[in-house]
């Protein structure tokens, strides 16, 4: 079974997918990991030489590249993978769905503390607070989220450990 985790930034999506992969045998898959390797870039360097087009165009790829894999396997999806009809069709045509979710303080508290957002994630609005920033793009997700989504949980009260023993006691 491939499984996928959706959620906004920071939200453990990378975090929940290795350990949610080691604990059922699976292989595990990050869409954003993917495509720097594959790019030998940042998503910063992707975004300012090329564009959020050109970012989300190789999303979908990095996301479709598992069509043909038989193997079990999780993968982390980019937190705007959900914007492209295709690829939430695709999610729910080979797998099942688990949207991590959290309130936009958790986010802000985690996105401060992660140097891995202050170095290499860009902004998605340009001239905007973190906070305006999540507040913006979350109320455009959520229902995109929402709608992908097979199952739903919420993040902000839960250890890593908590969140992959619900999300496995959810898909049993």
């Amino acid at each position: 079974m491939k499984i996928f985790l959706i959620g906004y930034r920071c939200t453990g999506k990378t975090t929940v997918g290795r350990m949610l992969a080691r604990r059922l045998g699976s292989e595990f898959m990050d869409t954003d990991q993917y495509i720097c390797k594959d790019a030998g870039m940042t998503i910063q360097q992707i975004v300012e030489l090329s564009g959020w087009g050109k970012f989300r165009e190789l999303e979908k790829k990095a996301l479709f590249s598992i069509q043909n894999c038989m193997d079990d396997m999780v993968v982390a999806t980019g937190g705007g993978t959900v914007l492209d009809p295709d690829n939430r069709s695709f999610i729910n045509e080979y797998g099942k769905c688990i949207w991590l979710d959290a309130d936009p303080e958790t986010i802000a508290q985690r996105m401060a503390s992660d140097p891995a957002t202050r170095d290499s994630r860009p902004n998605l609005k340009e001239n905007s607070s973190i906070s305006d920033e999540i507040l913006t793009i979350l109320s455009q997700r959520r229902s995109l989220y929402k709608k992908t989504a097979d199952i739903k949980i919420s993040v902000k009260d839960y250890s890593p450990e908590q969140v992959v023993t619900m999300i496995i006691r959810r898909l049993e």
